[in-house]
């Protein structure tokens, strides 16, 4: 008996297979570059998110008035997520929401012993206003 159409069917079978098989693995391959790529590059600009609103920090604590304010245009959202923005007399932490596994921390540089810290601001408006009340600063949404 011949074989001959069970045999090319056989090979069409298998050379599927082993297509799909490719295309499962670069699938799975690229999403997992996807990921890290997403986590690093989130995780940087939390980092200058961070350094943007510190530096804005020290430039009003050196301010001599007493009383005065900064407008700061920060992004929305950092890898599609929306991030939150902390400070407090222990330092500034930016937090990326909702599962918090991302954040930058920065102590103040030794303005805590002289000035109060408060203030806590989700990135949704995309600004945030540092206020400075005597030896208080304090981080608000506009």
């Amino acid at each position: 008996m011949k074989r001959k159409g069970q045999m090319l069917v056989f090979e069409q079978v298998l050379l599927f297979t082993i297509g799909v098989i490719i295309l499962m693995t670069s699938f799975t391959l690229f999403a997992m570059y996807q990921s890290f790529y997403l986590s690093s590059t989130s995780q940087d600009h939390l980092t200058e998110v961070k350094e943007y609103v510190l530096s804005n920090i020290i430039m009003l604590s050196e301010n001599r008035e007493a009383n005065s304010s900064v407008v700061l245009t920060i992004p929305k959202t950092i890898g599609n997520k929306f991030y939150r923005l902390r400070l407090s007399p222990e330092g500034l932490n930016v937090t990326q929401e909702p599962d918090g596994h991302l954040e930058a921390f920065s102590r103040l540089h030794g303005l805590n012993s002289t000035f109060a810290f408060s203030g806590r601001v989700d990135s949704d408006l995309g600004k945030v206003v540092l206020y400075k009340y005597g030896n208080s600063i304090v981080l608000d949404a506009k």
